[in-house]
């Protein structure tokens, strides 16, 4: 096989040990998607639970490209466990809607999805149970800083998928930030 550039006929070089030679420019997956698509995002919230055990956050995909969930950044102001889960399903208790900031200002795009944060998302008349815990984040006091935590595989949601943050106590205002894009596997 030989590879050509495609306009002028050149061949790709090779080194002696049948490598070949690039000159390229890099750039994260996150990067390229911001920068030419506008499909980038930070969404930010703050709650404070109003008992324990406490769905906080509710996240759905409604677009028909996945969601990729990179990070979450969490500060807390006091002894806590934070659980994230895949998988919940149902109606959700007293709903804030949360709006999802391009990261790309001159993008104009809007996230796809359903975005919430709420006291107490799965009381009251709530049915949102099912999923399974996917990370769990262990606090021993206030925390003093926003903590970073990177997914060692990115949180993938395809059409209609959910994340959820759960929260054990009621003494606590988490305080968060999910960085997210959309983005499928083929391009």
């Amino acid at each position: 096989m030989i590879i050509e550039d495609g306009h002028s006929g050149n061949k790709v070089a090779v080194n002696n040990d049948n490598r070949m030679l690039v000159q390229a420019v890099e750039s994260s997956i996150e990067h390229h998607i911001n920068h030419f698509f506008g499909l980038a995002f930070q969404l930010t919230f703050d709650v404070s639970p109003d008992a324990t055990n406490d769905c906080i956050f509710y996240m759905q995909n409604t677009s028909d490209t996945d969601l990729v969930i990179e990070e979450i950044m969490m500060f807390v102001d006091a002894s806590c466990e934070i659980s994230l889960k895949i998988g919940d399903k149902g109606t959700r208790n007293s709903a804030t809607n949360l709006i999802p900031i391009n990261a790309n200002a001159g993008s104009g795009l809007s996230a796809d999805g359903i975005f919430e944060k709420g006291v107490d998302l799965d009381g009251g008349g709530a049915t949102l149970s099912g999923g399974n815990e996917i990370a769990m984040y262990k606090f021993g006091s206030s925390n003093g800083k926003t903590e970073s935590f990177n997914f060692a595989q990115d949180i993938i949601l395809p059409k209609n998928e959910t994340l959820t943050i759960w929260c054990s106590d009621s003494s606590v205002t988490l305080y968060a930030t999910l960085p997210i894009n959309y983005h499928n596997a083929s391009g």
